[in-house]
């Protein structure tokens, strides 16, 4: 890509600039970076509160669009957006995770469904009994929720969502499809709100 198609990046689609990204050419991939910096952002705000910085997220959320211009198939039939949304997800989830597991916060008390009601929540005194007995009840009382409002489909694409499987991965394990696993998360977060 010379100068001047990057200043009229606009003819040229996701999946194009990919191609020509992952072939080396930066011109291209800083294109894709202007067109990914809000959605990098939004994905970014789901996890305020987390305790990482948002600029350590954005970079977490730039380096799975690397990882996702790396990795993009086109034969695979799904469009780049969708994919690099998927890389951009799962780097920013890790980084979550793994901020989480330096800290030493029990997985229990970890709930992001992708929405700003479902923020990643620290118990503070996590040795104490008393905040033991209640957190395990909270689980107990999150698992009946869960089993009570959740068909069994949705429970299992939430357990291996929560596993970090993506989108693609639930759907292959399931014998499903990205979009179904994708409409099964929104009733998901919908009924647990």
């Amino acid at each position: 890509m010379n100068r001047s198609d990057a200043k009229n990046d606009l003819k040229f689609s996701d999946e194009e600039l990919a191609e020509k990204a992952k072939l080396g050419d930066n011109e291209a991939f800083s294109a894709l970076v202007v067109r990914y910096v809000f959605t990098v952002k939004s994905r970014v705000n789901h996890y305020n509160g987390s305790g990482i910085d948002p600029e350590d997220l954005a970079q977490e959320g730039t380096i799975g669009l690397m990882s996702a211009v790396r990795s993009f198939d086109k034969s695979l039939n799904t469009t780049f957006r969708t994919f690099a949304w998927l890389c951009i997800d799962r780097s920013i989830i890790s980084a979550v995770k793994a901020s989480l597991r330096k800290k030493q916060i029990p997985k229990a008390s970890l709930v992001s469904m992708d929405d700003n009601d479902f923020n990643v929540s620290f118990l503070d005194g996590a040795d104490n009994p008393e905040t033991m007995i209640i957190e395990n009840e909270d689980i107990k009382l999150l698992e009946q929720k869960i089993n009570q409002l959740l068909s069994s489909f949705e429970r299992d694409v939430l357990r291996l969502y929560l596993n970090g499987k993506s989108y693609v991965e639930i759907a292959v394990c399931l014998h499903s499809t990205p979009k179904s696993v994708n409409n099964a998360l929104q009733r998901v977060r919908l009924k647990l709100k």
